[in-house]
């Protein structure tokens, strides 16, 4: 099976990486010359435009930052649809939105193109050693058919049910991470300005029913990480994806008619935070709103923010 590989960024260069590893003829396309210099290395073939990686695949892999993004490289005169041929399989890994999945889907479906929407779940030890969670929309003889090549950076692969499924769970998974996210800033200033030492917080919680998977990395992260990243370098957990990924879900939710009293209360955290400026910070950049709210210095002086 030939594979493609289009969007070579943060996410999307690690798992196309173990995909040339694990065998797969591959061909590439990104705007980062870098990042597909790298990929060239170690085998890989580079060409200019989606349109190009799709003629040249059977199965093609889509890492993208945005809803917009998405479209453009399916759905653009240089797009993957303009290239595949009817057999082959697109699968859609980035975080969007249900309604342009299915968007996709019914102009792939009119080619004979199976499409799979398939996001990601996982940091940085997961993306480089292929050890993510994936979440998949889409049928299952295509799922089994794709499943040799998702295996090369997944080690989990979940069938979430029809397309469109995997980007609603991936929504719902992000929009609970922020609100764990955000309850943990707001649980460490409350025992800060209370006089509590934040490590020993930390101790305590870990061991009993407050604590969550992300718990003591995110305390450790806020006092010991600066969240504006050193010059030439990139936000591991950008605040402007976090803020996107839970924004999308609020309007998922919104369109549905599910109300979201805690999910909107975090989301308005994160715009907060994006209005400051910080969007290539580091997400727990909005500490210092917490910290100006309760009038409390919890970190140490780790650089600005």
């Amino acid at each position: 099976m030939k594979a493609g590989f289009i969007g070579l960024g943060g996410i999307g260069k690690p798992m196309a990486m173990n995909v040339a590893r694990a065998g797969f003829e591959l061909t590439v396309t990104d705007l980062r010359t870098e990042a597909v210099q790298e990929l060239v290395a170690i085998g890989a073939h580079s060409v200019a435009t989606p349109r190009e990686v799709a003629a040249a695949s059977d199965i093609i892999f889509a890492s993208l930052p945005s809803n917009a993004a998405s479209e453009a490289v399916a759905l653009g005169p240089d797009g993957v649809l303009a290239g595949a041929t009817s057999g082959d399989i697109y699968v859609e890994l980035s975080t969007i939105s249900p309604d342009v999945v299915h968007r996709i889907c019914d102009v792939a479906r009119d080619k004979g193109v199976s499409m799979l929407d398939a996001p990601v779940s996982g940091g940085i030890k997961q993306r480089n050693d292929g050890e993510l969670s994936i979440m998949v929309g889409g049928d299952a003889e295509t799922l089994e058919r794709a499943r040799p090549a998702l295996a090369a950076f997944g080690k989990r692969i979940f069938h979430a049910g029809d397309s469109g499924s995997g980007a609603t769970v991936k929504l719902i998974n992000n929009l609970l991470a922020g609100i764990n996210m955000v309850a943990t800033m707001e649980a460490v200033t409350f025992g800060a300005k209370t006089g509590l030492e934040v490590e020993t917080l930390k101790e305590i919680v870990r061991a009993s029913s407050g604590n969550s998977g992300l718990f003591a990395g995110l305390v450790d992260s806020i006092m010991t990480r600066d969240p504006q990243p050193a010059p030439g370098q990139v936000a591991s957990q950008g605040l402007h994806t976090i803020g996107k990924d839970v924004q999308l879900a609020a309007d998922l939710a919104r369109s549905a008619g599910v109300p979201l009293p805690l999910g909107s209360s975090a989301v308005q955290m994160f715009v907060a935070g994006l209005a400051r400026g910080w969007a290539d910070h580091e997400y727990w950049a909005i500490m210092q709103l917490f910290e100006e709210l309760a009038g409390v210095q919890v970190r140490p002086e780790l650089g600005d923010s």
